[in-house]
């Protein structure tokens, strides 16, 4: 169809009123009228007052489009009537339809930033006027955040940037004009909303002018910080008339302030602000004074301001991050008298918010970032080296951090929960267990005497619980060459809890707590009186908790035997006996874990004690593999796995446990779902016993190259490279191993079943060729003759949008290139072409960077500089190759930049970048002049 206005005017109808296929067809269509020149002009006919609200919504896209991305069609002498007739469709839908007035206001923001350096007040002359104030308010608001959306190369970046600073003290100032009237006397009613409506219009322009000028590219800031007081006075003033007249903050009001705070914190966090010390300090003061009040009145459950405590926490913490060090100083100066002291107890009434979260309060998880920054502050000044040479009031404002941590750490009833509202408080917990971090870095060993308070005097088991999750996070900040005073005594109370409590979830994080201090109780016994036998007791007491809360048990009691190994040697018989008993459990995980454990209890044991044992475990194990096998049951091999690594540190008892559990690994060689189970076996066994797994060769041999015959996978190979790295592939039976296996992971490749599919197999393949060639070079001979194959799949994985398999072919043909020259030397020229075909259409261009280093690799296997020339040559003078939109000049521009820039990668990427958008047809658009502008590596 013709790009009239009334075919425009039915596709318009037939995208938004039409069958979903026919919509498709007109989006496609509609989307390729916005690029024709012929836009320009029919805009204009579709934007007249008679048109649908869509079509001039439609033409008013259009326009903003044309003029981002077709500015190059547009001769200079058409500026001005442009400009014009943009000005005319501003004014001309002032009163709407809004969506139509703001697509203009964009595109005549827009107009203005193709300009680069023209200046601002004549341009928008037209719209000061009293009626268009509110036109004039909206193009000003959105010319940063368009300036912040566009594309544009860096010089005209850099230009419009200076004009967007020039202009910036002219707009503050009469967005000063509109908030001036926050002074007004409010005392007998709230401002109407025509005035509220304007001071959320007049904060959110000032705030996005201000977030665009502060860039690194100016060296002054023409409205600099200290310039910004009249401002962030107004600011919050508005603020706080809004809520003294309303006491309930919505609606308007709310947006109002919003946008106040957020352009508050902008004006005092951005650029330079930190240096500014007594401008943060002020600030800070006038913060307190401000949420003060707000926060007294509203620091309870659900409250009905939630929203304005919110948006008033966030700028505080921004203010307070970015100005962490004059905190640090004022405070450590001037202490309880210090001006910022009451912002930072105000911060910590916030953390400490009343009720539950994500239920009554949504602030509390506002603030994590801003006691991170403030610790590494404080403990990084040089007059702070130390937590002992600290004011006493950081141990006070760390000691309070810590108990409202606790606090919040109590979980509400799990019916009061919706599924989102339990994902939230798990991510929550967890950020408190990594802030209690930070209160450790402060108070030090005062950590573990406020959590034993809490725990003495807690009357709740949500306290209970809530101090044993804070334990469990304390377990791995400090040294392990003294425990705390408090901790035995600790660690004895969780023990009592998981002995007395009926509470599930508290049970659950007791269980925790203990496994998560298993690496303490050694030295706890060792060091402490009266504490003997504690590792025997944890160990019991996780064992007798697995059958009313199986999985944290199992986990508490894999992590005891590991690293309680007395504890474990004197109870190995039980911990055997749980986990050959572990086939009523449902759940596998808890299986592995408990098999894990008693791998770990058996390593522990004199050998005396441990074989008869293991023997059983693994005769136990065996069975229930070659029961469940059949069915394609998996779970006892992977138990096996697992037994195995746990007996990494007793080879000798890897070897009788893999002895034992041969006669039933072959029924895992005739199921495919079975074969990485076995692999997974198979490799913990050559991890267990290392250079000693030589014996066992021929069995590892038989039962990996039956199963990879069966099922070639990534693990598999993977093994194959491990075996080969242990015992090196001069050992005739691996070097058979990776032989067959390779080449049966070719064939497999390069059949029709795996056409298009298994990345995983590409990048296990890749992988294990370049670790062997890097690092077994001179045993590869016989590879050669798998080199035509190899090759070709590299290939293909050159055009694969797959990352990691595309980066694995490319490293281990660099490889070759480095390691042997001989091997590739022959295939080089195929190479380039392949690398030529993946810089054009065929090839994802994100991994342009692996192609330029591959490149300059393979420029090393040339014998001249004159063969490297003719190896990207060649395939280029083939016609319409690697893409027809790519001429011969545009060719041979590509071969002389690569081969005059060939040591300098970043040149050479550029090349690429600039031949890649040649291929695909997008060399000349306005996107890849703004692409290779964006990305310019080289000047």
């Amino acid at each position: 169809m013709e790009y009239t206005v009334q075919n425009l005017e039915y596709a318009v109808s037939i995208f938004y009123n039409g069958e979903p296929e026919e919509r498709a067809k007109a989006h496609t269509w509609l989307t390729n009228a916005q690029k024709v020149p012929e836009a320009w002009n029919f805009v204009w006919d579709l934007l007249q007052p008679t048109k649908g609200t869509v079509v001039q919504f439609y033409a008013a896209t259009t326009l903003h489009t044309k003029i981002l991305r077709c500015w190059n069609e547009l001769p200079k002498e058409s500026y001005e009537e442009l400009l014009n007739k943009l000005l005319q469709s501003v004014m001309a839908y002032a009163n709407g339809p809004k969506i139509v007035t703001n697509r203009l206001c964009i595109s005549l923001a827009a107009f203005i930033l193709q300009q680069e350096t023209m200046d601002l007040a004549p341009i928008l002359s037209p719209l000061t006027s009293p009626q268009n104030s509110s036109l004039l308010l909206e193009v000003l608001t959105v010319i940063p955040e368009e300036f912040s959306s566009m594309t544009m190369g860096s010089k005209r970046r850099l230009e419009n940037l200076k004009t967007l600073n020039k202009s910036c003290p002219m707009v503050v100032n009469d967005m000063l004009k509109i908030l001036e009237n926050v002074y007004n006397d409010w005392s007998s009613g709230p401002p109407s909303e025509e005035i509220v409506n304007s001071w959320t219009v007049a904060a959110t322009c000032v705030g996005s002018w201000l977030n665009v000028i502060q860039n690194e590219a100016l060296a002054e800031i023409s409205y600099s910080i200290t310039d910004r007081a009249p401002l962030i006075r107004a600011l919050q003033m508005a603020v706080h008339v809004l809520y003294t007249t309303n006491g309930i903050v919505s609606g308007s009001a709310l947006e109002a302030c919003e946008a106040c705070l957020s352009s508050m914190r902008i004006a005092t966090t951005q650029g330079d602000a930190c240096n500014y010390e007594n401008f943060g300090k002020t600030m800070m003061a006038d913060l307190a004074s401000l949420v003060g009040p707000v926060l007294a009145a509203n620091n309870v459950p659900d409250s009905v301001n939630e929203e304005l405590v919110c948006a008033m926490v966030t700028c505080c913490v921004s203010v307070c991050e970015t100005h962490s060090g004059t905190v640090v100083k004022a405070i450590n100066a001037d202490g309880e008298n210090s001006a910022v002291l009451p912002l930072l107890r105000l911060l910590l009434e916030a953390q400490g918010a009343p009720g539950y979260y994500p239920l009554h309060e949504t602030r509390s998880n506002l603030l994590f970032s801003l006691w991170y920054i403030l610790q590494d502050d404080l403990l990084g000044r040089s007059d702070s080296e130390s937590a002992e040479k600290l004011k006493p009031i950081w141990k006070e404002v760390f000691s309070q951090l810590l108990m409202a941590f606790i606090t919040k750490s109590e979980m509400p009833p799990e019916s009061d929960l919706s599924r989102d509202d339990q994902e939230l408080l798990r991510c929550y917990r967890q950020d408190i267990g990594d802030a209690v971090m930070y209160c450790f870095m402060v108070i030090g060993d005062m950590c573990w005497d406020i959590v034993a308070t809490v725990m003495e005097t807690a009357q709740k088991e949500s306290r209970r619980e809530a101090a044993l999750h804070v334990l469990s996070s304390l377990a791995d900040v400090a040294q392990n060459d003294k425990a705390p005073a408090a901790l035995p005594g600790l660690l004895r109370r969780a023990l009592q809890v998981v002995a007395e409590t009926q509470d599930k979830r508290t049970l659950e994080t007791a269980l925790e707590c203990i496994g998560t201090h298993a690496t303490w109780i050694n030295l706890i016994e060792e060091t402490c009186d009266g504490y003997k036998g504690l590792g025997v007791q944890c160990v019991r007491a996780a064992g007798a908790a697995l059958g009313r809360c199986p999985m944290p048990a199992a986990l508490a009691l894999r992590r005891l035997t590991t690293e309680c190994s007395d504890a474990a040697s004197l109870l190995v018989q039980d911990i055997v006996h749980a986990a050959m008993s572990a086939e009523s459990v449902s759940y596998p995980w808890v299986r592995r874990q408990l098999t894990s454990a008693a791998g770990g209890a058996l390593a522990s044991c004199e050998h005396s004690v441990s074989s008869p044992l293991l023997l059983q475990l693994t005769e136990h194990i065996a069975q229930q593999i070659s029961s469940q096998a059949p069915a394609g049951g998996s779970v006892s091999a992977q138990c096996a796995a697992a037994l195995m690594s746990a007996l990494s540190r007793q080879p000798q008892l890897a070897a009788e446990m893999f002895r034992g559990l041969l006669p039933s690994l072959t029924v895992l060689t005739t199921n495919p779902a079975l074969v990485d189970p076995l692999f997974q076996i198979l490799n913990n066994t050559v991890s267990a016993l290392m250079a000693e797994c030589e014996p066992f060769l021929d069995e590892i041999s038989q039962l990996t190259a039956t199963a990879f015959q069966l099922h070639p996978s990534a693990s598999g190979f993977g093994l194959v490279v491990f075996v080969i790295q242990m015992v090196g592939p001069e050992c005739e039976k691996a070097n058979r191993l990776l032989n067959g296996c390779l080449r049966r992971l070719v064939q497999y490749l390069t059949s029709e079943e795996a056409k298009g599919a298994r990345p995983d197999l590409f990048e296990a393949l890749f992988h294990g060729l370049y670790t062997l060639t890097r690092k077994k070079t001179h045993h590869l001979e016989w590879i050669d003759s798998l080199m035509p194959e190899l090759m070709s799949l590299a290939f293909r994985a050159l055009v694969v949008p797959e990352t990691r398999a595309f980066r694995t072919a490319c490293v281990w043909i660099g490889s070759l290139a480095t390691q042997r020259v001989q091997a590739l030397s022959h295939f080089a020229p195929n190479v380039m072409r392949a690398l030529i075909l993946a810089i054009s259409c065929e090839g994802p261009r994100g991994q342009l960077e692996a192609i330029t280093v591959l490149v300059m690799a393979i420029n090393r296997v040339a014998s001249s500089p004159h063969e490297f020339k003719e190896w990207l040559r060649r395939p280029l003078a083939e016609l319409n190759f690697p893409s027809p939109h790519v001429s011969p000049g545009d060719k041979e521009k590509f071969v002389e930049s690569v081969i005059r820039e060939i040591s300098n990668k970043r040149r050479v990427l550029y090349a690429m970048r600039e031949f890649s958008l040649a291929c695909r047809g997008l060399a000349a658009t306005e996107y890849g002049k703004q692409c290779i502008a964006s990305k310019q590596l080289v000047a």
